[in-house]
């Protein structure tokens, strides 16, 4: 049963309500509800195609990005609010998250 509920805005500007389960990738979630995200390297950190724009206060209840991605996001110049949802495994504190789909470049 899904205990995750999240709202994403697509790069068209679209919110999309979806619903997933602790312990799931957010890539994957994005990928499996409408295509909201291509993840072309299956989430090993060398594309940056699942990045996503989060408010500060889920920034804080994710934590902060480990080496790897810390390096992606710097080469992708990616903004403070930026981060790979390959690289983001949800939990119930994540229920009610909303993020956006950055742009693709």
């Amino acid at each position: 049963m899904a205990d995750v509920n999240l709202t994403v805005i697509d790069r068209e500007g679209q919110s999309h309500s979806i619903a997933a389960n602790s312990g799931d990738l957010l890539m994957q979630v994005l990928r499996d509800n409408v295509d909201l995200t291509l993840g072309t390297c299956g989430g090993a950190i060398s594309c940056g195609t699942c990045l996503v724009r989060l408010n500060p206060e889920w920034l804080a209840v994710l934590g902060e990005p480990d080496e790897d991605e810390a390096e992606m996001l710097e080469a992708l110049d990616a903004d403070a609010s930026s981060r790979l949802s390959c690289q983001l495994t949800l939990d119930a504190g994540a229920d009610g998250m909303s993020a956006e789909l950055a742009p693709a470049e």
